[in-house]
């Protein structure tokens, strides 16, 4: 059984968050957020209600009848009379003989030993200074339970295809930003409930710029006139972030725009009649997915080398297709060819090419092809000097080779053949944040596979010799 992605187990679980649209995309984001340190004023919890500690604390000071209780706290004599009964059978309060000089039938409060105790103890729980650790979050304007382990430098993000997401907040956190219910509806959060900040007195903002890793789902009609975002946060949907965002402009001030799908790739007859559609597959991989989901541990990835896996001829959709070539990148054994049209930085990372490199180290020949028009600047430069360098330290076993033009989209290894809509080397870094539904098709046998990559590497022979000529 496969192990699915991040992204893959995202729209299993949320592509029918939205009756009616469709999960077209699921982007990397980045959540702007301050670490806070709030000097606080704050206590322990008592175990006892407020009414409770006033009562044993006056019965203490000698106030002795629940009439004179009553009194001082201005409240009716019934209240303090079934609290007393409380505390009677908690063992802390009993009746004492009448004072010399009072009505025999005087009854007087006073406190047990057990009740004693209490008191002591209610007494010494008083308010203490403490420095709290708080994630402020400055889309949502408020102090929010985060990890802040998990929150990365800004930076760290803008190196990569990160959407950065708004700041509803962008300047300073003030100190009336954050109050002290805030704090404490935090701890109760995380399911702190021993200490109970009083106030907040001041608080220090850490300089260095900080985000909170997320994902943003986007989901269109139909017609893809309609757009509308989900956030993900912490692994759940977040409804406010999602409120947020629309205040702030939506998807149209992300730039995020959504085009009908393109056609796919057409299979030969034979293929294309034996060829599993794209729903049928959808819901045998929701299913995998719900096993992967429900699983104590991460289902084991299977190792590297020769394995005899059933031919297949089916759709893949587009939340597969990075799967796919992270497999082709981790597993390829026996060869490994990719075309597209452009090549990105966001793609090109020192993660990529470290699995590269290793399918290179272990003997797999590897062939990458790109082109799309003679000026062309969709392609990263500093991603193709990347390839080249690698492809100038295995000359024997890495061919890099720039195509006069190709639409071609292509993935083989193995015994495996994809031909697809969606860019292997590009479908991350492109400021033009334009998604659409891509489609393609695996095949998977031998016979096929050979055959498609005889083609695509005469393809590129040629297209290397008329460089050389």
């Amino acid at each position: 059984m496969p192990t699915f992605s991040l992204d893959s187990l995202l729209a299993v679980r949320f592509h029918n968050a939205r009756p009616g649209l469709e999960l077209v995309a699921i982007i990397d984001a980045a959540l702007p957020v301050a670490l806070i340190t709030a000097d606080v004023l704050a206590q322990d919890r008592k175990r006892l209600a407020l009414l409770d500690e006033f009562v044993l604390r006056l019965v203490n000071n000698k106030v002795p009848s629940e009439a004179s209780i009553a009194g001082m706290l201005g409240l009716p004599e019934r209240m303090v009379s079934q609290t007393v009964a409380d505390h009677f059978s908690a063992d802390n309060l009993t009746y004492t003989l009448p004072a010399p000089g009072q009505p025999s039938s005087t009854r007087n409060l006073r406190l047990t030993a057990r009740g004693e105790q209490t008191a002591r103890e209610m007494a010494a729980i008083t308010p203490v200074r403490v420095d709290q650790p708080v994630v402020y979050d400055q889309l949502l304007g408020k102090v929010r339970p985060y990890d802040r382990h998990t929150v990365i430098p800004r930076g760290q993000s803008e190196e990569t295809d990160t959407l950065m997401l708004p700041a509803a907040h962008a300047g300073l956190v003030e100190i009336g930003d954050i109050s002290a219910a805030d704090i404490n509806a935090l701890l109760r959060e995380r399911g702190n409930t021993d200490r109970e900040v009083l106030q907040v007195r001041g608080i220090s903002q850490a300089k260095a710029r900080r985000v909170m890793p997320a994902k943003v789902l986007v989901y269109a009609d139909p017609d893809r006139t309609d757009i509308q975002l989900g956030v993900v946060v912490d692994g759940e949907l977040s409804h406010h972030h999602e409120i947020a965002l629309i205040s702030l402009g939506g998807a149209a001030s992300l730039g995020i725009k959504v085009e009908p799908a393109p056609d796919r790739p057409v299979l030969d007859p034979d293929l294309e009649k034996a060829r599993v559609a794209l729903p049928e597959v959808t819901q045998q991989r929701a299913e995998q997915a719900a096993l992967q989901v429900g699983s104590a541990s991460p289902t084991p990835v299977a190792p590297a080398g020769p394995e005899l896996l059933q031919d297949e001829i089916r759709a893949i959709g587009v939340f597969e297709h990075p799967e796919l070539l992270d497999e082709a990148l981790t597993q390829a054994h026996r060869r490994l060819l990719i075309i597209s049209p452009w090549i990105k930085n966001a793609i090109i990372t020192t993660e990529f090419l470290g699995k590269l490199e290793s399918r290179l180290a272990r003997g797999v020949p590897v062939h990458i092809a790109y082109g799309y028009e003679e000026n062309d600047t969709r392609t990263d430069q500093a991603a193709v000097r990347k390839l080249g360098n690698l492809a100038a330290r295995y000359p024997a076993k890495f061919t890099f080779t720039r195509l006069k033009s190709t639409h071609a989209k292509v993935l083989v290894y193995d015994d495996v053949w994809v031909t697809t809509s969606f860019n292997w080397l590009s479908f991350r870094g492109d400021p033009d944040r334009t998604y659409r539904m891509e489609e393609g098709s695996l095949v998977r046998n031998r016979q096929v596979a050979d055959a498609q990559y005889d083609r695509y590497t005469d393809l590129i022979d040629q297209q290397r010799r008329l460089t050389t000529e």
